[in-house]
């Protein structure tokens, strides 16, 4: 899995310890088809079991049982509230 982060997003990780989370979110549709990506700099209680992944600048942690996508893209989204984003081969869902 090939990681692209802004560099506003590396020094935002970075800031927090170098450690991202990511996991995929409960079902979103009647069908089960699409889930958001949800990320965060804290550690979730079942952290040791995350797929990690090594990039310039932080360590990703996906969640474990998913198959990594080609790319994960990682940027600091948000007008008046920034917040860290990733998307799944440029996508902010899983199908």
């Amino acid at each position: 899995m090939r990681i692209k982060a802004s560099a506003e997003a590396r020094s935002w990780i970075r800031e927090q310890g170098g450690l991202l989370f990511v996991r995929l979110s409960r079902v979103l549709s009647a069908r089960g088809a699409m889930r958001n990506l949800l990320v965060s700099t804290e550690p979730p209680p079942d952290a040791f079991e995350y797929q990690r992944f090594e990039t310039k600048g932080f360590v990703l942690f996906l969640q474990p049982g998913v198959i990594p996508p080609n790319e994960m893209h990682v940027e600091v989204v948000g007008r008046i509230k920034r917040r860290l984003a990733a998307f799944w081969n440029g996508c902010a869902y899983v199908v």
